[in-house]
């Protein structure tokens, strides 16, 4: 039987190719913004995706979590950049049986640039570099400070009504850890492939306008880590002229275990976040999460700060 370190060492490892808390306030800052320069040009309000806090006009502001926004569209030639900083930190984790205790600590920072760009009415394509940093504290204290994954890919328009827009999404991951020998390192050094179909709603919810972003994707990990299978949830809902609150909900579970010592059993997490949107200027909104996770298995209990902006040129 595993030693309670022991124990604590793979499940951290385990839950690693998940630990990005992220992406999602970028995703809503995406979807907001998208569906704003929809309203902009008479369109029907289409929530946001899960890329673009500013489109409200602004229609909200997700996660990462990854490159990834909404199910919207950019018009040709118009674009977006998104900045994001992510915080996050762990010290107790849920086992075998989703039984909380304390666990090996760590602390995450990251730093994502996603860039967003119209090609066509129905073809938008995108960018992410990311910059990392993660520390474990002990039994055996460890650092890695560098580049994490670069995303490429593009989502591609497939159905558009009244209200309601589905898209489908590939976006590639490319690590950028190098040869790095870092325990810390672990869960951010194999490629990965994201498949993912996305569902944009917009209506009225108490007289206020607000959006609803569906996203079901298959993130095929090679290497040791097992694949996964992706739900993002998020409600938007315009407050104020300027303000939008954000209501996401993120769900990982693997598919089976993995291979290796890190990686050598199976494990689910459920995160929370919670934020608001700001409109700055016609160009600029601002946004600010809070995320935890609040149910897992085989995974640390993460709790977290997200902080983005996005620029539309």
């Amino acid at each position: 039987m595993r030693s309670a370190g022991g124990r604590t060492r793979d499940l951290w490892r385990c839950a690693a190719g998940a630990r990005r808390v992220h992406g999602r306030a970028s995703t809503a800052l995406a979807t907001r913004e998208t569906h704003r320069r929809q309203e902009t040009r008479g369109l029907p309000f289409v929530g946001v995706a899960a890329w673009s806090p500013l489109l409200w006009p602004f229609a909200m502001l997700l996660c990462p979590e990854e490159a990834r926004a909404g199910a919207w569209t950019l018009r040709p030639g118009e674009g977006q950049i998104i900045a994001q900083t992510t915080l996050a930190h762990a010290s107790s984790e849920f086992g075998p049986s989703s039984a909380l205790y304390d666990s090996r600590p760590y602390d995450k920072a990251e730093v994502t640039l996603v860039f967003e760009y119209g090609l066509t009415d129905w073809l938008t394509v995108l960018a992410a570099p990311q910059l990392l940093s993660v520390s474990l504290g002990a039994p055996d204290p460890s650092s890695y400070t560098g580049l994490g994954y670069t995303d490429a890919g593009a989502r591609v328009r497939l159905w558009q009504g009244e209200g309601v827009v589905v898209s489908g999404q590939v976006v590639g991951r490319f690590s950028g850890t190098g040869q790095s020998r870092s325990a810390a390192a672990v869960g951010y050094e194999d490629p990965e492939l994201d498949l993912r179909l996305l569902a944009g709603f917009s209506f009225m919810l108490w007289e206020r306008a607000a959006f609803l972003d569906l996203q079901l994707a298959q993130r095929q990990r090679f290497g040791d880590p097992p694949d996964e299978l992706h739900l993002d949830v998020t409600l938007g809902v315009r407050l104020t002229e300027r303000w939008q609150g954000l209501v996401q909900f993120f769900n990982v579970m693997s598919e089976g275990a993995g291979e290796g010592p890190y990686f050598d059993v199976s494990y689910e997490y459920y995160k929370l976040q919670l934020g608001a949107a700001f409109d700055w200027s016609a160009a600029l909104t601002l946004q600010a999460a809070v995320v935890t996770t609040y149910f897992a298995r085989n995974a640390p209990q993460e709790n977290g700060l997200v902080l983005s902006a996005l620029y539309r040129f």
